[in-house]
């Protein structure tokens, strides 16, 4: 405890001294890797095949890793929300390629493409990461559209490279399907 007499007052000041326990207090665990400066993000979602019932239609998903993101992107996850029917996917042709659907560039190595039979979240890892600086598009093959028009929604987390990594929330894809006149 210090004293301060200031004008015939006197200031009692406590120091107390801050635990070097911070790890502790973050909500990660103490080696998580996890995205810090700017974040990756997901610039569109779509599709040129929009008709319901089209068959091998192929869903795009178009991201940016900005130049001046800390972390290279690890894996990204794609997860359909199921409000009716579910859209069947033929993993063994999903792509992921620099650029965009539009303007392909250089393809990127996948090491795995994975969908979990409950809840239909499908996991796309990437070897080696996706460094920044890179817009690049990860192209989805369903089986077939849905036989029901209206919207589908995808929720799209983006994991950094390294061990124990933490997702981040980079938006919603929304694909419209429609009937044919």
């Amino acid at each position: 405890m210090r004293f301060l007499s200031l004008f015939n007052l006197t200031v009692s000041a406590f120091v107390i001294a801050a635990p070097s326990v911070l790890a502790q207090e973050m909500p990660f665990p103490a080696n998580s890797s996890f995205f810090t400066g700017d974040p990756p993000t997901l610039m569109s979602a779509d599709t040129p095949d929009s008709l319901i019932n089209w068959p091998s239609p192929h869903y795009f998903f178009t991201f940016n890793v900005p130049a001046n993101s800390k972390e290279s992107l690890g894996k990204v996850t794609i997860a359909p929300e199921i409000s009716g029917e579910s859209i069947a996917f033929d993993l063994s042709k999903t792509q992921a390629f620099q650029g965009t659907r539009k303007q392909k560039g250089q393809g990127l190595t996948l090491q795995s493409v994975t969908q979990d039979p409950k809840t239909q979240v499908i996991t796309i890892v990437f070897a080696p990461s996706v460094p920044q600086g890179t817009t690049f598009t990860i192209s989805l093959q369903a089986v077939r559209n849905p036989s029901e028009s209206g919207e589908y929604i995808f929720r799209v987390q983006g994991f950094p490279s390294g061990d124990n990594p933490i997702g981040l929330d980079l938006g919603v894809g929304r694909l419209s399907f429609y009937r044919p006149f």
